[in-house]
């Protein structure tokens, strides 16, 4: 991550309190939602003109991997799974090798997704288990997390993995949120 998007999104992290946010998150998880809303808006307004699409998804993607970790979600990020590079796999390339149903891979992408689809396609068989993360609204069939107002808002992305790991059976969930 580019250290000015990196500092501009942790002074804004630092200014709410990272413990609070942990706290709120791990005790209602749909509280990631204004959290992301307003961590956005605020990082945005900080970047002024250096918001385009390449920034705000490498702001996405920092601000996913906090989320990430505040709200106990298990995930692995930024790793490779033969030859294939991916953002995020959620909740483990383990589980994604063996049973790639119950997986999901996430790319963020900030300029042509060709590159991001190919990759995610290669490992993860089940279409609907491969979610995009942009600026912008995608050209794509797939769930695609973006910062338009039209859509599927990108502030509901940690909501949807942890009903999608609930769906799915996910004991680490069950223990860490009590479902």
């Amino acid at each position: 991550m580019p250290e000015d998007v990196k500092d501009v999104l942790y002074s804004v992290i630092n200014e709410i309190g990272r413990d609070k946010i942990r706290m709120d998150v791990t005790a209602d998880i749909k509280t990631s939602e204004k959290y992301f809303m307003d961590i956005v808006d605020k990082c945005t307004s900080l970047m002024g003109s250096k918001a385009n699409d390449q920034t705000l998804a490498t702001l996405c993607e920092g601000l996913l991997h906090f989320m990430l970790t505040a709200s106990l979600l298990p995930s692995e990020r930024k790793v490779s799974l033969r030859g294939a590079d991916l953002d995020i796999v959620i909740p483990s390339t383990r589980t994604l090798g063996k049973n790639p149903d119950r997986s999901l891979v996430i790319q963020v992408v900030g300029g042509d997704p060709v590159t991001k689809v190919k990759q995610a396609e290669s490992v993860q068989p089940h279409r609907e288990n491969i979610w995009f993360i942009s600026a912008g609204k995608l050209q794509t069939d797939r769930r695609n997390y973006h910062l338009s107002s039209t859509g599927l808002p990108y502030s509901r992305i940690i909501s949807d993995i942890s009903a999608f790991l609930a769906e799915k059976g996910d004991r680490e969930l069950k223990l860490l949120h009590g479902q």
